[in-house]
């Protein structure tokens, strides 16, 4: 039978008078927290009232039924009130984490709270140049042994998302825009010019230890680090392949995987990644028992191949012992997810980089000993920092790949192919951040001519 009802989630809070007062009220209750909260509109019936009740609604229809944003709390009861940083930092953070991919938000998150321990009660209006120096130079300084200094660029790029965080609030007429301008008058850290420590350029991976660790590297890390060599790839944009996202063009002879996700999808640039020959019988390995939505790469297979490759290790016979899947939890509180993310991938390669390079017998784990154990018994003789030195020189990130690979392509087919594989706008960035160039082509020249 038809009806004229709205359902329940349509439903707008009423505009009404408090009981034995003449003042205006609404109650709105937050869809997440489920709590309610009077917000009182002034005096009742008049003009004004009304006015404020209509915004106050639509900002929480507009806010996902939650709370209106510290604007509108900071006139109802106390116009007088001066917003502070803390409160600013509140509406920003709930805007940026469903705004901002995971990465960006957690490097956000680090500055905003170092923002909030430093100046939070701080009014929003006397947060100027000097009080972000003064928070820039604890960057610098580090608190040992909870944070760690940063490094130079990474300092400017936080300084950066704060002002970012004031021009956000600027735009919503939270802070005055003065406040934003003074802060962008802060000049950037330079080299040679600031104490913060430098970091390291990002160098390829020679060739020798990629053939090391490769073998003891599970099936999915395996073609996932073959991959990036092969293309070019970024780890995040292989992470996410499905099968859906594969085009198959036989006339070329080459596949098409378009990312639905990467890095510069908000650009509204298209990023394509070609699998020739060689890459496609990785890929192929891996479509047979995949859903068309499914990720190809997914850790289950890596407990999988585990698993069966303890049962082929097993000396105890079958009949003895625990049998296979016996001792395993029906529903497990924690299980492999159904893909890689950049860091548990990176994670698997590193694993992979300890077993092929085992650190000395002084620096590794003794059998019968703990994690705690061992790290406890380098710490008290003094060689942890050995362990480091040695996993640093023995290790290489999931990143270092497309180095390698930029650098290979620029080697063999020119700087503009590099570019092209590696989906820049701008040679500059290949030339600059990526590929290596290629000194020796100078040493035969300067043979000639030097």
């Amino acid at each position: 039978m038809p009806t004229n009802r709205r359902p329940p989630s349509s439903k707008v809070p009423a505009y009404r008078r408090r009981s034995g007062h003449t003042q205006a009220l609404v109650t709105l209750t937050d869809a997440a927290t489920k709590k309610r909260r009077d917000f009182w509109l002034g005096e009742f019936g008049t003009t004004e009232s009304r006015e404020r009740y209509h915004r106050l609604v639509a900002a929480w229809i507009a806010n996902g039924r939650r709370f209106p944003s510290v604007e509108f709390e900071r006139t109802t009861a106390h116009p007088e009130h001066r917003i502070t940083v803390v409160e600013v930092i509140r509406e920003y953070w709930r805007w940026a984490q469903t705004y901002y991919r995971p990465k960006h938000a957690q490097a956000l998150n680090g500055a905003l709270t170092l923002l909030r321990q430093f100046y939070g009660r701080t009014p929003v209006g006397e947060f100027g140049p000097q009080k972000l120096r003064l928070l820039r130079e604890e960057m610098i300084r580090g608190a040992e042994p909870s944070r760690k200094p940063w490094s130079r660029k990474y300092i400017n790029a936080q300084v950066q998302r704060l002002r970012h965080m004031f021009k956000w609030a600027a735009s919503r007429e939270l802070v005055p825009a003065s406040v934003h301008q003074s802060l962008a008058t802060l000049e950037p850290l330079r080299r040679g010019r600031t104490t913060a420590r430098e970091t390291d350029r990002v160098l390829p991976v020679t060739q020798p230890m990629i053939d090391a660790v490769i073998p003891h590297l599970s099936r999915p890390v395996q073609a996932l680090v073959q991959l990036q060599l092969l293309t070019g790839a970024r780890p995040g944009e292989l992470l996410a392949m499905r099968p859906c996202d594969i085009e198959f063009d036989k006339a070329e002879g080459l596949w098409l995987y378009r990312p639905e996700q990467h890095k510069n999808a908000f650009r509204e640039r298209e990023r394509l990644i070609f699998l020739g020959p060689q890459a496609q019988p990785i890929v192929k390995e891996f479509l047979n028992d995949r859903a068309t939505n499914g990720f190809l790469f997914s850790p289950k297979d890596s407990v999988t191949e585990h698993h069966a490759l303890r049962r082929e290790r097993r000396m105890t016979a079958t009949s003895c012992g625990n049998r296979p899947g016996t001792n395993r939890q029906t529903a497990p509180r924690i299980g492999p997810g159904d893909r890689y993310t950049t860091g548990s991938y990176n994670r698997a390669v590193q694993y992979g980089c300890d077993r092929a390079f085992p650190p000395p017998f002084e620096l590794a784990k003794r059998r019968g000993e703990t994690v705690k154990q061992w790290r406890k018994r380098l710490v008290t003789e003094y060689k942890w920092d050995d362990l480091c030195a040695w996993r640093r020189a023995h290790r290489f990130h999931v990143n270092q790949l497309r180095h390698t690979a930029a650098t290979l392509l620029r080697h063999e087919f020119g700087l503009e192919v590099a570019q092209l594989v590696l989906g820049h706008a701008s040679a500059n960035i290949t030339d600059a951040v990526y590929a290596e160039r290629d000194h020796g082509k100078v040493i035969d020249v300067m043979r000639r001519i030097g």
